[in-house]
């Protein structure tokens, strides 16, 4: 079974073809999810600092015995 030249050619050429369509939609997938987890991120409530809640919840443990 013998190919010519011009068959190969379009052979490869179509699958360099799939090959970038392939890319373009993993890269259009990875960008939809970290858009996806940074609003995840962003939707978390920040809790204040330790420093910033003097005398606040667990800021003081009673140690004695």
């Amino acid at each position: 079974m013998e190919m010519s030249i011009a068959k190969l050619a379009t052979a490869q050429k179509a699958a360099e073809i799939n090959t970038a369509v392939g890319v373009a939609v993993l890269k259009q997938a990875q960008d939809a999810a970290g858009a996806e987890a940074l609003a995840l991120l962003q939707s978390i409530p920040q809790t204040p600092s330790s420093s910033s809640s003097a005398g606040g919840l667990g800021d003081v443990v009673d140690i004695a015995v």
